[in-house]
């Protein structure tokens, strides 16, 4: 069966009218409101990627900062220990019986007749017995 089309006429007053207009004023403010709602989201999401963004890359500049800190104490360490055992060397070098002692060793010097024998030490024997 065909569906009969009715004619129905419609009634044109001044509240039909009305209500016509208010209904493309509603659409029109629903339209507008999604675009403005969308203008919105869309800056939210560029601006927390952006703040991602930012604060990911000063993460990785903490880690680099904190790691180069660390390497930075170790040297430091390893300076002041050095700088510890200069000194100790430097007040033995004030001693006259330690530079007698040093020169002999490092120098060969001895005093009126002593006489030295050079002996090797264990590493120059490993070194030789190596090759």
């Amino acid at each position: 069966m065909k569906k009969e089309q009715r004619n129905v006429a419609r009634i044109n007053n001044r509240y039909v009218q009305n209500e016509t207009v208010m209904k493309k004023q509603r659409s029109r403010r629903r339209v507008a409101l999604f675009r403005r709602l969308l203008i919105i989201a869309v800056a939210i999401v560029i601006v927390t990627g952006g703040l991602v963004y930012v604060y990911s890359q000063q993460v990785s500049l903490l880690h680099a900062k904190e790691n180069e800190k660390v390497e930075l104490n170790k040297k430091s360490l390893a300076v002041a220990k050095e700088q510890k055992e200069l000194k100790s060397t430097i007040n033995k070098l004030h001693d006259d019986d330690y530079i007698a002692k040093l020169a002999r060793s490092e120098y060969f010097l001895s005093e009126k007749g002593e006489i030295i024998f050079n002996i090797p030490d264990d590493n120059e024997k490993k070194k030789e017995s190596s090759n």
